[in-house]
């Protein structure tokens, strides 16, 4: 998905996506940073997770270590962080994270592409 433009409709799915993977009734942390466009997303990655059956916990603006911090601290199964770290201002990413802080690869982000495009 490299190079998509980061949408309203892009982060809901995303949200959606992630929220089936983890199964319903689990807790998600949410955050973003300040960039112009992360606001819109992150309401949008949360209506996707909620459709999906998640009870999501909206942290704010953070720093991502600090979602990572939270998303242990108060034992979520997921995170997701929207930020376009040290990017300039008008790129923004949606980053998924697992029940240890981790980031998504492998098998596990083979499996939420598979629902992505469900």
């Amino acid at each position: 998905m490299a190079k998509t433009e980061i949408t309203a409709e892009f982060g809901e799915k995303i949200g959606r996506a992630f929220g089936k993977y983890l199964g319903k009734s689990k807790k998600v942390v949410l955050g973003r940073d300040n960039r112009p466009k992360a606001e819109i997303v992150k309401e949008a990655v949360k209506k996707g997770l909620v459709g999906a059956g998640i009870k999501v916990e909206d942290l704010g603006i953070l720093a991502s270590p600090e979602l990572s911090f939270h998303l242990v601290r108060l034992k979520a199964v997921g995170g997701i962080m929207i930020t376009g770290s040290h990017l300039p201002i008008e790129y923004l990413g949606i980053v998924p994270m697992l029940e240890d802080g981790s980031g998504v690869f492998g098998k596990v982000g083979e499996e939420i592409t598979k629902r992505f495009y469900e």
